[in-house]
């Protein structure tokens, strides 16, 4: 009687582990299904903004006009604990997207925004870098803000999904995603302006559903990475503190980008922060997907310090928690494992150029 209720409980922990599926057989080398980015927080600080001062038309005449302090930070997953968004640029598909966060105990990781295609969203918001028209705000200094983004994702529009959107994102636009909460209605960290919205703090977990058509233009690929919020409610591709390439500051992840130069089938993975910057090396990628709508999760988790990305058959949409356990079941699976204790520079693939930062 004693062996059987074992049995049925570590039955029960094996399924809840493997209830949504992860793609067989697993590669670790190569084409890959799986990475895991391990030793992933630190201690150290990055440069956050803290004012921006808009200049005055036609030239920006302030000096500095980007204001930044130090700001400090430690603990498993830093600074990838702080608010994060996450960006798509195509051409990409969109099918399905859902975010799960942890309970207070950690037991269960609830869904806390979801989308699907054609359906308005739940605690998400799709947001691009046009502001100054419909929504948001320019300045001669810093640009473009953030905007809500139209549903066909090419425009900006005056209210949070004001269009339904089919997914569909063109080769010459991309967008974020932000949670409903707005900076106004609660505070965000470090400096925001325009159209402003939090993200997804400490332990999450994105599930997408997406598919990467060729491109039109080579010089015009897609990717799929996060970053941390406050680069985007200040200005993406200027001031920001994120900075450019080595070391990366408040933190970026590529989870799936296609560079400009290299095999245009061929996805990298790369992490940076205040540490340094590694990745998934020269010979080891994620196979774009062109044709058929593929499904990743990617996993940020606090507890063991690490970052999943995993392949996955398929995702019930509809699930609206996950135990631990499946967590636990990406975190563990086959992969690349990546040590990002160092912060040692390990370069996508040569002769392949990444997307500007500004």
């Amino acid at each position: 009687m004693r062996l059987s209720a074992t049995f049925a409980a570590l039955s029960s922990f094996v399924y809840a582990a493997l209830a949504q599926d992860i793609v067989t057989p697993s590669s670790t080398s190569g084409s890959l299904t799986g990475l895991k980015y391990t030793s992933v927080g630190g201690s150290g600080s990055y440069n956050q903004v803290t004012n921006m001062i808009p200049g005055n038309f036609p030239n920006c005449d302030a000096n500095p006009s980007c204001i930044t302090a130090p700001k400090s930070v430690s603990g498993n997953l830093a600074p990838f604990n702080e608010e994060l968004t996450f960006n798509f640029r195509g051409p990409l598909n969109l099918f399905n997207i859902a975010v799960y966060q942890p309970d207070s105990s950690g037991a269960t990781w609830t869904q806390t925004s979801s989308w699907a295609a054609g359906q308005a969203p739940n605690n998400l918001v799709f947001m691009n870098n046009l502001g100054g028209g419909a929504s948001g705000e320019f300045s001669i200094c810093h640009g473009n803000s953030q905007s809500f983004a139209s549903g066909d994702f090419t425009a900006a529009v005056a209210t949070a999904n004001a269009d339904i959107s089919n997914g569909v994102l063109d080769q010459d636009h991309e967008i974020n995603i932000m949670t409903a909460e707005t900076c106004a209605s609660r505070a965000c960290d470090g400096f925001s302006r325009g159209t402003a919205n939090h993200g997804w703090a400490d332990s999450k977990m994105l599930v997408v559903t997406f598919n990467m058509p060729a491109s039109a233009d080579a010089s015009k690929v897609p990717a799929i990475w996060a970053l941390n919020a406050q680069v985007v409610r200040t200005a993406e591709y200027g001031c920001n503190c994120r900075g450019i390439g080595s070391p990366g500051g408040c933190g970026e992840l590529d989870i799936l980008e296609t560079l400009i130069g290299a095999d245009p089938n061929n996805g990298i993975s790369e992490i940076y922060s205040f540490k340094g910057a590694t990745g998934s090396g020269n010979n080891n990628f994620f196979a774009r997907p062109t044709g058929d709508k593929v499904t990743y999760a990617v996993v940020l988790d606090e507890q063991t310090d690490s970052i999943a990305i995993q392949h996955l058959t398929g995702w019930d949409y509809g699930s609206k928690s996950v135990p631990r356990s499946t967590i636990d079941g990406y975190l563990n699976a086959a992969a690349l494992e990546v040590n990002f204790a160092t912060g040692a520079r390990k370069r996508g693939v040569v002769g392949g150029r990444r997307r500007a930062h500004w």
